[in-house]
């Protein structure tokens, strides 16, 4: 996954557009950070950026449009 892809979350069909990283690295654990649209029930509170573990993401995530 790279900064501009549009990613699909798989359990819930909800979109996500990956995002440049908001605070440095940790090190040990890459995370991805995510510009995350409302949830399926139209919850409009996800619309914010959040931090994912690299190696969590890609089991639940598919992507739909990569920006290569």
């Amino acid at each position: 996954m790279r900064v501009g892809d549009l990613i699909r979350f798989t359990t819930t069909g909800c979109h996500g557009l990956v995002v440049p990283p908001q605070l440095p690295d940790s090190g040990a654990i890459e995370y991805v950070w995510v510009l995350c649209g409302p949830d399926v029930d139209g919850n409009i509170d996800g619309n914010s950026v959040t931090a994912f573990p690299r190696p969590y993401l890609e089991t639940i995530t598919e992507v739909l449009n990569a920006s290569r």
